[in-house]
């Protein structure tokens, strides 16, 4: 009986003096630390590993193990904030999509973007046109810089300017008709930028090739395509209150 007294108190003694240790430790004035570097575990030497072993038995993590951890937390703290400043926002999302670390769909997703957010174009991805860079507005002053399907990415209509298409319900303004409403001929294979305007009050949707495309205060619309060499048809289509109220099919091929 005694002995066990004996035990429990010395158990009692090193569990304060530990928890004092770590206090006074962790409350160390600041200093320039050096910055994380992170050991992997097949990399470690064998008296390492022994040392990882001995901390976990005690139910905590060895210096090489918090430094990698922390290492970890720092990859994954979010979004990259920057201060926006005067920045002119010249474009808008034309959907919600997420906001990537690079530019391909399996990449880590760093924010989210809603349908209409101002955003200010960087440029093209490296090799893939498919992918912008974009500056995107989180609140007053901080913005974030990440990567979004170039598709999705509209220029800003200017305000109080609305395009007339007269007796049309839809007009293509750009690229330039070959033949009226069946046949638009570009220079080469590549992304262009189908643009056109709907009659103001008559249609409310627009859906080219099955993706619904932003109708701006202007009434215009823009569409990111890729045109191979073999050409595409684009399928139009405009709605009113999601009833069909004009179609136009045609085709866009490249070459003469």
């Amino acid at each position: 009986m005694y002995d066990k007294i004996i035990v429990n108190f010395i158990l009692i003694f090193v569990l304060l003096f530990s928890v004092a240790f770590t206090s006074s430790a962790l409350a160390h004035k600041k200093k320039n630390h050096k910055p994380l570097v992170c050991i992997p575990e097949e990399e470690r030497s064998k008296g390492q590993l022994q040392h990882d072993k001995i901390m976990n038995w005690w139910h905590r993590l060895s210096k090489l193990q918090q430094d990698c951890a922390m290492v970890e937390i720092e990859k994954l703290k979010g979004v990259p904030q920057v201060t926006c400043g005067n920045i002119s926002f010249g474009h808008i999302s034309s959907a919600s999509s997420s906001l990537r670390i690079d530019s391909n769909k399996k990449a880590e997703k760093i924010g989210k973007i809603k349908k209409g957010d101002e955003l200010l174009f960087i440029s093209e991805a490296a090799g893939n046109k498919n992918w912008a860079l974009v500056k995107v507005r989180l609140g007053k002053d901080d913005c974030a810089e990440g990567f979004m399907l170039t598709k999705l990415i509209l220029q800003k209509a200017e305000e109080d300017v609305i395009i007339s298409v007269g007796t049309q319900l839809i007009m293509i303004t750009e690229p330039k008709w070959k033949k009226a409403n069946k046949l638009i001929v570009i220079d080469a294979e590549g992304s262009i930028s189908l643009t056109g305007a709907v009659a103001e009050g008559k249609i409310d949707k627009i859906v080219i090739n099955d993706e619904e495309e932003s109708i701006q205060s202007d009434n215009s619309f823009t569409a990111l395509l890729f045109i191979p060499k073999a050409g595409v048809e684009v399928r139009l289509v405009g709605y009113k209150n999601d009833e069909i109220v004009k179609k136009l099919i045609f085709k866009i091929k490249v070459g003469n």
